[in-house]
């Protein structure tokens, strides 16, 4: 089976995320989710790329165009992906 189609459309989401430097209570909080539902996605990540660490699931996540290129910034229509945007403050003056 390919493992485009093996991972669910969160579990691509949180792989993406993982490529960021954030720790999963970040990636928990920017997702309105709590840490233990990151780390249950992150595990059966690791069982589907059948890996062990967040290094080697982005390796492989790299490898089969699962995740962008170090160094870039999983960005969805000009937005981080399940990071909301920062609210704006407009002066009322």
């Amino acid at each position: 089976m390919d493992i485009t189609h093996a991972l669910t459309r969160r579990e691509r989401v949180i792989l993406a995320h993982l490529a960021l430097p954030l720790t999963l209570n970040e990636i928990a909080g920017s997702l309105y989710v709590t840490r233990n539902t990151v780390k249950s996605q992150v595990r059966s990540i690791y069982v589907k790329l059948g890996v062990a660490d967040r290094e080697s699931a982005l390796a492989v996540g790299r490898a089969r165009g699962l995740v962008p290129a170090e160094g870039t910034v999983p960005v969805v229509g000009g937005q981080l992906m399940g990071v909301p945007r920062q609210s704006v403050q407009t002066s009322t003056r």
